[in-house]
């Protein structure tokens, strides 16, 4: 988890606000009923998730200077975050992150945890646009890459502009020295505005052990 931490602390621009745990292997109680309702049929494992990645995003909130807040979910899933706050969680196979903002600062945000041994051929395939086959070839670790970067894209434009694009829509130059990417295809049917503000979202990525940790997000004009 301390390389999780670390990695998250070297991605985010100032005015972020990051925190990394461990999931829990013991059942844990929920913090807030409201997030409860979204647990009665889960098994204890995601329950663990929803619930370490929840104490983390609390934790980066307290670091803006918020108050510990019930985060539910919506009917899509997506947590609702307090008024002028941006944020995202992540969560991969026992470890947990979350991310946080204010919105008069950032207009999109991201972030997204993969394991890079996981992703199969027929997952490789459905991840890597044309434009990436050629530097990603048959690297899982790059490959994952771009499945968590992608992950975290979804996630900064999702509440802005409600898209829901395929993998193959979005194309990245990977820039390994500085370990970054920049947009550099984007689907002609997604809204113009989209297009235009993907080519300006920053990535960053950094690869821990047999994890990659993604953050994505989009500073306002």
């Amino acid at each position: 988890m301390n390389e999780l931490d670390a990695a998250l602390q070297a991605l985010v621009p100032v005015g972020v606000c990051a925190s990394a745990a461990v999931v829990a292997e013991v059942v844990e109680p929920v913090a807030f009923a409201e997030e409860g309702q979204h647990l009665v049929d889960a098994v204890s494992a995601r329950r663990n998730e929803f619930i370490g990645g929840r104490r983390c995003a609390r934790a980066a909130l307290a670091d803006l200077g918020q108050a510990a807040v019930a985060l539910p979910a919506d009917a899509d899933g997506v947590p609702v975050w307090p008024s002028g706050v941006l944020g995202s969680i992540s969560h991969s196979r026992g470890l947990c992150c979350a991310v946080a903002a204010n919105a008069a600062v950032l207009a999109g945000l991201g972030l997204d945890l993969e394991k890079t041994n996981r992703l199969s051929s027929r997952a490789m395939e459905r991840v890597v646009h044309a434009a990436e086959a050629a530097f990603v070839g048959e690297s899982q670790r790059f490959g994952s890459l771009l499945f968590s970067a992608k992950e975290a894209f979804f996630k900064a434009q999702y509440p802005v502009w409600g898209a829901q694009p395929n993998f193959k829509d979005l194309a990245f130059q990977i820039d390994s020295t500085n370990q970054a990417l920049a947009v550099v295809e984007v689907a002609d049917y997604l809204p113009e505005t989209l297009r235009t503000a993907a080519t300006r979202m920053q990535f960053r990525y950094r690869f821990f052990g047999d994890y990659v940790v993604t953050l994505c997000w989009l500073m306002r004009p």
